[in-house]
């Protein structure tokens, strides 16, 4: 992304090739290959490592367990234990299957994708309507987002940078492959209003702890998050329709999964506080069936109301040994 330019460069660079990112290119190729074995021992392949990585990623699981235990206060601990393994199992496989969206052809991809509630999805596309996709931060949200984009909708995202920029022109290409636009979200909203009202629709993602100054407080899952108001404002001025969706693997049947729920009704309503809550209800709803399939480990209740300090620092603090 140039200064100028709000729009990922894809282009590659040289320095790309540097012996720092080798590793990285190493992993880009076990992706690749990955791409190409049977679904199925693949699957069980990144299944066996998964108890290994709740032993290791201390820091993340302490995040998603805490995240578990405000989300859902009635379960014991055995509980979020087995919630907490079937998530990293479904990231697991989710992640040896990325490369697939990269090596494998469109066909091949569509087939891999099964798809609830695609008479919403229809009927707004059919009433010419402009479409904000709402979708929380499950593992497979950019599966997602690229089984859209095959379809022939011309979309639109908004992403953070990776911190190793191969990796992020890995993903970032891939998000482009059909055609889709990635804007860097340091860039702003603007380039992302004038493309919704252009006729593109939007991947947007709601669910991230942007600090206090951003957010409004309302409930997730019964606890008050700093949720960012942006949404209802977005449809006020693109005009556009909000559809919640929920992008899943299947781990049972192997499959990805699009949940699409009815358009978000009416919506904005003019009570931003509401309309922020009714976003939130849209992602509990969407969770209700796949809870496993949301990514725990993100700080999604950082900034607290009471406290300056946020949520997760002092279990950090503890597992790195400094308090």
């Amino acid at each position: 992304m140039s200064g100028h330019d709000p729009v990922y460069d894809l282009k590659f660079k040289p320095r790309y090739l540097h012996p720092r990112y080798w590793p990285t290119w190493l992993a880009i190729a076990l992706l690749w290959l990955l791409a190409w074995l049977p679904v199925r021992p693949r699957d069980a392949l990144a299944g066996a490592f998964a108890p290994l990585l709740v032993r290791l990623a201390k820091k993340q699981c302490y995040i998603a367990r805490t995240n578990l235990r405000l989300c859902f206060p009635e379960l014991d601990q055995d509980a979020v234990e087995r919630m907490l393994l079937a998530s990293v199992r479904a990231g697991l496989m989710g992640f040896f299957g990325y490369g697939e969206w990269t090596a494998r052809s469109k066909a091949y991809l569509q087939n891999r994708f099964r798809i609830q509630g695609r008479e919403h999805l229809d009927a707004c596309l059919a009433a010419g309507d402009k479409i904000i996709f709402m979708i929380p931060h499950t593992w497979a949200i950019d599966a997602g987002g690229l089984y859209l984009n095959s379809l022939g909708l011309p979309m639109c995202t908004m992403m953070h940078s990776a911190k190793n920029e191969v990796f992020d022109w890995f993903i970032n290409r891939q998000r482009a492959r059909f055609g889709g636009i990635v804007y860097e979200r340091d860039a702003g909203i603007k380039s992302v209003i004038k493309t919704i009202r252009d006729g593109k629709h939007f991947f947007y993602l709601p669910d991230q702890d942007h600090g206090r100054d951003a957010s409004l407080f309302v409930p997730f899952f019964g606890e008050l998050k700093a949720t960012l108001p942006a949404l209802p404002k977005l449809v006020k001025l693109t005009g556009a329709r909000v559809l919640p969706v929920l992008s899943v693997y299947n781990t049972a049947q192997h499959c990805y999964e699009l949940i699409v729920r009815p358009p978000m009704a009416p919506y904005p309503t003019g009570d931003l506080t509401a309309d922020t809550r009714a976003m939130n209800a849209e992602i509990e709803a969407l969770l209700t069936d796949w809870p496993e399939q949301y990514m725990w480990f993100l700080k999604y209740f950082q900034t607290q109301v009471d406290s300056r300090e946020g949520r997760y620092e002092a279990g950090i603090r503890r597992i790195r040994g400094r308090g």
